[in-house]
């Protein structure tokens, strides 16, 4: 997306000046949003937007991350999408115009990654009865490992009876405190709150 300000930079290193320039003596002009700027997420949503008003997408009044064109859905995060429509020529057809240039807006560069599988960390998996199993197989794992849980770590069906009260094991294995509570607490609540 285009910048919405003068902004400029430090020259990079590595960067091949005049010859005996002095890379203290130069800045350069932005004439492009660059990742990680302030303002930068917001430039590129309005940019999206625009694009994606001007291909006939009409923005959702309640989650502006969601984009109705007929009866396709184009889902956003930041710059992922996922297109939905009944109709697969549909979806080929958006992607098309997605990369040419359209009433006064640039092309997209947008690269079709197939039959969706995998979103953003969660599985997704058709079923044959048409139903669709999501997971999170990877944030899981990574909670497994945080905890330090191995294959042979020895587990129980069922959960611990919440009428037992639990008292200190004194004779037992001092506690671990490699691992961070707060932190492993937060990505089970995530787990749990966003599948």
């Amino acid at each position: 997306a285009d910048v919405e300000c003068d902004m400029y930079m430090d020259i990079p290193r590595g960067f091949q000046l005049p010859a005996g320039g002095n890379s203290k003596d130069y800045v350069l002009k932005l004439r492009r949003n660059l990742y990680g700027a302030k303002q930068a997420s917001r430039v590129w949503a309005q940019y999206l937007t625009k694009g994606l008003i001007a291909r006939g997408f009409v923005q959702s009044k309640i989650d502006e991350c969601v984009n109705y064109r007929g009866s396709m859905i184009l889902l956003t995060y930041v710059d992922d999408c996922i297109i939905i429509s009944p109709d697969d020529k549909d979806i080929d057809d958006i992607i098309q115009l997605m990369k040419r240039p359209c009433k006064g807006t640039r092309a997209f560069d947008v690269t079709d990654e197939g039959q969706l599988s995998d979103y953003l960390g969660v599985k997704i998996e058709r079923k044959d009865d048409g139903t669709i199993h999501l997971t999170q197989p990877h944030l899981i794992d990574q909670i497994i490992s945080d905890l330090g849980l191995k294959a042979n770590t020895k587990t129980k069906d069922l959960p611990a009876l919440s009428s037992k009260i639990l008292n200190r094991d004194t004779n037992g294995y001092p506690f671990r405190e490699d691992w961070h509570y707060r932190l492993i607490i937060g990505k089970l609540n995530f787990l749990e709150k966003s599948t």
